[in-house]
């Protein structure tokens, strides 16, 4: 792997790494008063687990990020932030408002095919060695 291909690939795992850790500290700081995450959770309907989605957050971004385990970090990290995307399209959010999912999705994808060619291998079918 090239130089260049390693830094693009870090870069994007930071970006995602950064952006869930902050996604994930605030679904973990308590919620008081009329705010709009107590909205966005509600017509989500996740008000109750918010903390434990959290958290899971956390558990996912260092599998992610550690090299040894970040090929199955970036298929749970996919996967999660697959199934919040079908969440918000499900209950009929806007093209804009879930917008930041897709994008974080085709960031990892990215980084993924610069950090794990051995992804794209293994869709085409190909031993790795």
């Amino acid at each position: 792997m090239s130089k260049v291909s390693s830094v693009i690939g870090w870069i994007c795992v930071g970006l995602v790494s950064v952006w869930t850790l902050f996604s994930a500290v605030m679904n973990m700081l308590p919620i008081e008063g009329n705010q709009p995450a107590i909205d966005m959770a509600t017509r989500l309907g996740i008000l109750e687990i918010i903390f434990v989605l959290g958290v899971a957050k956390v558990l996912l971004v260092i599998v992610y990020v550690l090299p040894r385990t970040s090929t199955v970090g970036f298929v749970l990290m996919a996967a999660y932030y697959a199934g919040a995307l079908a969440t918000n399209i499900t209950h009929d959010f806007s093209p804009v408002e879930y917008s930041p999912l897709v994008v974080t999705l085709v960031v990892m994808t990215i980084g993924a095919y610069f950090r794990n060619p051995e992804l794209l291998w293994r869709l085409k079918g190909k031993v790795v060695a």
